[in-house]
């Protein structure tokens, strides 16, 4: 899979502050919105012109999720509390690992992705504090396969990802998308964008397409 790509934490903070502000137009708000590369031309089963498409609204996230369907059991805690640790931002969530020992969200994507499809995740966090050497671990996984992780060296400086990679998995609208987190430490992390450069219907957008 080629390396991710990295940008600068200055410009990408300043365009992820200006998503949040924006409206529709060439870049459209993070959560639920998507960014169109070229006309759609859906009238009478013309093919659609590939777009960014949200593979993720904020509000849908769900925590209740039980152990059994923890992918990482092993790093899993014997008491999990996170019920007050994590929120809703305009433009993402915010996660502060001092209120929520370990990071479990799912919800449905509301479009199919094909491998190989480009996807496109934006997520920053602040300072990574500890007394001792540890290391932060995100993930993201569709129906239970990987599509993307992390393992983030602390202490260690604010950083940004702004990511574009080819998709290493197939899944239809509906697929399970789980976000994990979980550190050593009391930080903040900012989920901010799941996206795919997709030619589906955009009517999956806001239910799962038969």
């Amino acid at each position: 899979m080629p390396r991710p790509r990295l940008l600068s934490i200055g410009l990408v903070a300043s365009r992820l502050a200006a998503c949040a502000v924006d409206g529709p137009g060439d870049e459209a708000g993070l959560d639920g919105a998507s960014d169109q590369t070229g006309p759609a031309t859906g009238d009478g089963g013309d093919e659609l012109e590939p777009s960014w498409r949200m593979l993720v609204d904020h509000g849908r996230w769900r925590a209740d999720v039980d152990a059994s369907e923890d992918p990482w059991p092993e790093h899993r805690p014997a008491t999990v509390d996170c019920d007050g640790g994590w929120h809703r931002e305009t433009d993402g969530i915010e996660i502060d690992t001092g209120a929520c020992n370990y990071l479990l969200l799912q919800q449905p994507s509301p479009v199919a992705i094909e491998a190989g499809d480009p996807i496109r995740l934006r997520m920053w966090w602040q300072g990574l504090a500890s007394l001792e050497p540890a290391q932060g671990h995100v993930a993201v996984l569709v129906d239970d396969e990987l599509l993307w992780e992390e393992l983030v060296p602390i202490p260690g400086p604010a950083d940004v990802r702004s990511l574009e990679f080819p998709s290493p998995l197939s899944a239809p609208a509906g697929a399970t998308i789980t976000l994990h987190l979980h550190n050593h430490g009391y930080n903040t992390w900012h989920f901010h964008e799941l996206a795919v450069l997709s030619g589906n219907d955009p009517s999956c957008k806001a239910t799962p397409c038969d």
